[in-house]
């Protein structure tokens, strides 16, 4: 991917997180991760927290701030607390 980026999240959720893993795992979720070009990398669960959820993708610049937009309710109906998401993002070479 050009100008990719790696981000990390890291929210709670209301549920399990086999529940919430169940959806993000779903064909559904696949789907809408597709729509944005979006390559889930890895999902987890806290071992200090069992509602803390950390999720990894790769993705062209920009293109999960807009999966989270447009899927934002979509993602609260799973019981994904928005107002907790935290992120950071990380690349293989320095801005210049």
């Amino acid at each position: 991917m050009s100008d990719s980026i790696t981000s990390v999240f890291t929210f709670r959720i209301e549920s399990t997180f086999e529940e919430w893993s169940a959806i993000f795992d779903s064909a559904e979720a696949d789907k809408r991760h597709t729509e944005f070009n979006i390559k889930p990398l890895f999902r987890g669960v806290s071992n200090e927290d069992p509602q803390k959820v950390i999720v990894i993708h790769q993705a062209p610049k920009g293109n999960v701030q807009k999966f989270v937009e447009a899927n934002g309710e979509w993602m609260a109906t799973h019981r994904v607390d928005l107002t907790t998401m935290e992120e950071s993002s990380w690349t293989d070479s320095p801005k210049c």
